[in-house]
């Protein structure tokens, strides 16, 4: 896998009164994102899993060079602040096993400051602090050995899944939790239908695994289009629907992705005879915001999700727009209509506004290592960064 960290950006307490020229946390997302993009071009890859919080993978190298880490935070602190402040910004990088950087990448901003001087201690693994004055280490490797950079992945143990909250905006509640991949091994150069179907099929898998032990709990899971309609791969979707617990099911809603502006007709076989019959819940997850909902054949479908994607904050509102102009269509179809990737308050407050279904995102909460209890949470403490133990009623 190579070497893997998770970047924090904090803001300095007393720096927290710059937003009134603009320096808000928003801004510094989205400068922050823009800037690691032109500076960890591929093969090396990031994604941002949550407020001023960054995974970073470099394939190449066991791992991060701190040099490098502090040319990074020098050159963003001269464009969020200029040459006003002096530690106004503070990056936290931390370097152990997966499930280490996952819990880091939730920690709230608070206790990253403290940490600096001992309170709470740093996780074992490798913990760094970096200003544009140089790079200091918290936490060097110590007896943890660092499985993620050395040892190999044994591929029957799956995929290794972290769930995002699923909120719905209108009765301020989680209501179900969206898996995603935190980690894939390079991509092919071209993936075939049956590729897509396995890791989807991988997902499933997992997905059931923590509901076994979580049976309250309410995920949703993955299928892509383009694979469900291929008649070679229909026997295999059947036998591994077949075998599915019956109480899990209950638990489980579908989700098909890559679905184009007008459903194909040849998608329409295989929603109503595969997916139907197992799933109280099926969703169409769609890029496109012009997307023909009046085509979908009647009772076929529950909802559509929009995937907002991209950095460009204007375009992604426009994106937003034009699919919650549609509002009245959904509302005449009865179907739900949802969000997801919302990364700004602003967005939030858009698909607030219109009472939309469901919404996800960084936003709305971090990654967590097994699925949200459906639980009242209020909106203006979003977005999640700690899941309770109990569901709060």
């Amino acid at each position: 896998m190579g070497g893997m960290a998770c970047l924090r950006i904090c803001i300095e307490h007393g720096a927290r009164e710059a937003s009134a020229d603009g320096v808000t946390p928003g801004k510094i997302d989205r400068t922050a994102a823009l800037y690691i993009e032109t500076r960890w071009p591929p093969p090396r890859r990031f994604g941002q899993v949550a407020p001023g919080a960054y995974v970073l993978i470099d394939p190449n190298a066991d791992f991060l060079d701190g040099e490098e880490l502090k040319q990074i935070a020098s050159e963003l602190q001269l464009r969020l602040f200029g040459t006003q402040g002096r530690d106004d910004l503070c990056m936290l990088t931390y370097e152990g096993d997966e499930k280490e950087v996952l819990r880091f990448s939730s920690l709230p901003e608070a206790d990253l400051l403290s940490m600096r001087g001992g309170e709470p201690p740093p996780p074992v693994g490798r913990t760094r602090v970096i200003t544009r004055d140089g790079v200091h280490e918290l936490a060097p490797w110590g007896s943890t050995p660092r499985n993620v950079a050395q040892v190999a992945a044994d591929p029957t143990d799956g995929p290794r899944l972290a769930w995002r909250g699923v909120y719905n905006p209108v009765t301020e509640y989680f209501e179900a939790s969206q898996p995603q991949f935190m980690l894939r091994e390079p991509e092919k150069t071209v993936l075939e239908d049956s590729d897509y179907m396995r890791a989807d099929l991988a997902m499933l898998d997992a997905n059931v695994a923590a509901l076994e032990t979580q049976p309250d709990r309410r995920v949703q899971t993955d299928f892509r289009m383009w694979s469900l309609v291929r008649t070679s791969l229909r026997e295999t979707y059947q036998a591994k629907l077949a075998t599915l617990p019956s109480a899990v099911v209950e638990q489980l809603s579908a989700q098909i992705y890559e679905v184009p502006r007008d459903l194909p007709f040849s998608a329409i076989a295989p929603l109503r005879d595969l997916l139907r019959p197992v799933f109280n819940r099926i969703e169409l997850r769609i890029e496109d915001a012009g997307f023909n909902v009046r085509a979908v054949p009647a009772n076929l479908i529950d909802g559509v999700v929009l995937q907002l994607s991209g950095t460009d904050e204007l375009q992604r509102l426009l994106t937003l727009r034009r699919f919650l102009s549609a509002r009245r269509q959904y509302l005449d179809l009865k179907l739900r209509q949802g969000v997801t990737g919302l990364r700004s308050r602003r967005e939030f407050d858009l698909c607030r506004e219109l009472r939309l279904s469901s919404v996800s995102g960084p936003i709305v909460s971090g990654p967590f290592e097994e699925p949200l209890p459906q639980q009242a949470f209020s909106q203006t403490d979003l977005p999640l960064r700690k899941a309770p133990s109990t569901p709060r009623n």
